[in-house]
């Protein structure tokens, strides 16, 4: 085989040509669509609950997606559906009224305990506020997620909260 009188044969756009592509907003619609369409399976997935319902961080994970590709509000729109917004809205209202409120006494001693083990869980919590009704912490402990200090894992009895990253 002599080197010298092989062809290269192109098989896709060179970099400048995605470059371009991007710029031209080609690129910024597939991207538009795979995010809707992601939305889409996830919905039809966990039929007959409804996603925004399930945990807010779906709705929290593709807005921050969409802001992070620099789409615009109607692209963003476009991606997380009517309900996905009305959702994404009421979580942004609601951080932002969670973040002027301080945390109780109970919520502090979570931290703590927290901070002491590397988890904790409802029954770790209750030891430490054995006086307060179970779903009084519970509600704690939602709220500190809610508020982005705690990251949730597990379902039922075996639930354990840690640090959120």
């Amino acid at each position: 085989m002599d080197v010298y009188k092989m062809q290269l044969v192109k098989v896709g756009p060179s970099l400048r040509e995605r470059a371009e592509q991007f710029i031209a907003g080609q690129h910024h619609k597939a991207v538009v669509t795979r995010l809707r369409h992601f939305r889409e399976e996830l919905e039809a997935g966990i039929q007959p609950e409804l996603w925004i319902m399930l945990e807010t961080s779906a709705v929290t994970f593709l807005a921050d997606v969409c802001d992070a590709l620099l789409l615009s509000p109607d692209e963003k729109a476009e991606v997380l559906g009517q309900q996905g917004m009305a959702t994404h809205n009421i979580i942004l209202d609601g951080l932002v009224a969670l973040q002027a409120e301080p945390l109780n006494t109970r919520q502090m001693q979570a931290i703590a305990r927290l901070q002491e083990c590397g988890q904790i869980t409802n029954g770790d919590y209750r030891q430490l506020c054995p006086k307060v009704s179970p779903e009084t912490l519970r509600l704690d402990l939602a709220d500190l997620v809610t508020r982005g200090l705690l990251q949730r894992h597990g379902r039922c009895k075996g639930t354990y909260y840690v640090a959120a990253v």
